[in-house]
């Protein structure tokens, strides 16, 4: 059968993704690697992964996920912000801020339809304070109130006011 999804060699993506679930760590590495130089199309058999209950599979496939850097995960880096596990979200994180510019939008739209999650909240302040250090965020983003306001994560109704009117500025 011929894959539309660049026609990749599914049997061969099968076997890496399950050694990116295996016990041997460098095999893993290797695994994530060779998935991640073949590009966007693979982010279409890591999203199961992503809800996968050991955690170890949920971290190889938002690592991968990162390493590809590719805008479509966006809803998914997003997603992960949420993940139980610390690392899973800090690598999410990482990813959006990878993404630069292209992660703003839609971290902003999660922030006003999710301001309740405590972890999206942090994610989203990890993100938008490396994009301000990296210079990613320019002068005329306002961006210090809304860094201020996910510090303080009691007062979501100014993150979600901040976050829609930064929305509608940009």
């Amino acid at each position: 059968m011929e894959n539309a999804l660049n026609n990749i060699d599914e049997a061969e993506i099968r076997v890496l993704i399950d050694t990116l679930c295996g016990k041997d760590g460098m095999e893993r590495q290797k695994a994530r690697e060779s998935l991640a130089a073949k590009g966007k199309s693979i982010i279409y058999y890591l999203k199961d992964m992503l809800n996968h209950p050991k955690y170890i599979y949920r971290w190889e496939a938002i690592k991968t996920i990162e390493e590809i850097a590719e805008p479509s995960a966006i809803p998914l880096l997003i997603n992960a912000l949420e993940d139980e596990k610390n690392d899973v979200r800090w690598i999410a994180a990482e990813g959006l801020i990878k993404l630069g510019q292209l992660s703003i939008k839609p971290l902003l739209k999660a922030l006003i339809e999710k301001s309740d999650s405590v972890f999206l909240l942090a994610g989203a302040h990890h993100v938008f304070y490396e994009l301000r250090e990296k210079e990613i965020l320019k002068d005329n983003f306002p961006i210090e109130n809304l860094l201020s306001a996910l510090s303080n994560t009691t007062g979501t109704e100014s993150i979600v006011q901040l976050a829609y009117d930064i929305l509608n500025k940009f």
